[in-house]
């Protein structure tokens, strides 16, 4: 979701699941345990035998889930933790980053991983699941694979239902096409000098909190000429972003508004990224006023950055080890 967020606050360590996803798992992952119950949003502590070297992909539940059970086709959001497969060292993960990552079990997944699909399919929300593969031999700067813990947070709904009501005055028209995307009309006249946030579908969920993690599409247009500038529908996949680490007119904007809700934003540009001179040249974000549809799919506690000491694996020796 690049033009929505300020800054990213990404570290070295940070995964990106989808660098991660390239790997699988296998018979080595038949070793790891969870070392406790981790609370939640906290990244769980495991142990396995090292070194550990799958010589297959494949998938281990480690914890069962109590939520409602993931099918084909559903959207959910994960969270991951990454460690070597030599020590058990962490390598990364994504709940310091705090938004996790949305996935979506499409057959593209089941494809290119099917170990990892297969494990998601039928698993309940809550559940983690261990995760280890040969193509990550030599990834870690060893022989060993890696091995991957993902937990499933929560499914996640991909539709807003409810009747779409007429623009707030002096907004463009909202409209949708055939696949049920929104789509903007032209603006006219002069971009509202303060923050307009209003429904065009009200839904009947719990009020997004100030600091959540919001999961959403989103649609945005610059107010100078109606242009799309981003689209979550065009990345291929709802965006996941915590509150905090927005531009200020969605921190503002999405605060307060209800889960299940189809919102339209008109943003200032002291509440955007800023005036062409602010950015100056060749900027990554778009200047000026802008204009937004979200719909808010979902909105999630974010996990606090573990304190940089905290272990998150353990090694045991290898029973062939001598």
């Amino acid at each position: 979701m690049k033009p929505v967020r300020k800054t990213l606050t990404t570290s070295g360590a940070a995964l990106s699941l989808a660098l991660v996803l390239a790997g699988c798992s296998g018979p080595g992952v038949d070793s790891v345990e969870l070392s406790n119950d981790p609370e939640p949003n906290s990244v769980p502590s495991v142990t396995f035998e090292t070194p550990l070297n799958a010589e297959e992909a494949g998938a281990k539940e480690l914890r069962e889930g109590e939520g409602e059970e993931i099918a084909e086709g559903d959207t959910i959001l994960l969270q991951a933790a990454l460690y070597k497969g030599s020590d058990g060292t962490s390598i990364g993960e994504t709940y310091s980053r705090g938004a996790g990552q949305v996935l979506q079990l499409e057959q593209d997944l089941q494809d290119s991983i099917p170990e990892m699909y297969e494990a998601l399919v039928g698993a309940r929300e809550g559940a983690i699941i261990a995760y280890s593969s040969p193509e990550t031999s030599g990834a870690a700067g060893d022989e060993s694979t890696s091995v991957e813990v993902y937990e499933v947070v929560r499914k996640i709904p991909t539709d807003i239902e409810g009747d779409m009501q007429d623009s707030p005055r002096g907004l463009p028209e909202v409209t949708e096409n055939d696949e049920g995307v929104p789509t903007v009309g032209d603006p006219d006249g002069d971009a509202p000098e303060r923050l307009v946030s209003e429904y065009l579908i009200e839904g009947d969920g719990e009020e997004v909190a100030e600091g959540d993690t919001v999961i959403a599409n989103y649609v945005g247009v610059t107010w100078s000429d109606g242009e799309v500038f981003d689209s979550s529908y065009e990345n291929g996949s709802p965006a996941s972003f915590p509150l905090d680490n927005v531009i200020e007119g969605w921190q503002e904007g999405l605060k307060g508004k209800k889960q299940g809700s189809r919102v339209i934003l008109s943003v200032p540009v002291d509440q955007a990224y800023g005036t062409e001179e602010d950015l100056g040249e060749d900027a990554d974000y778009p200047a000026g006023s802008l204009l937004f549809v979200v719909d808010i799919l979902a909105a999630v506690d974010t996990p606090e950055a573990p304190p940089a000491d905290e272990p998150s694996a353990s090694p045991s020796p290898s029973a062939t080890e001598e």
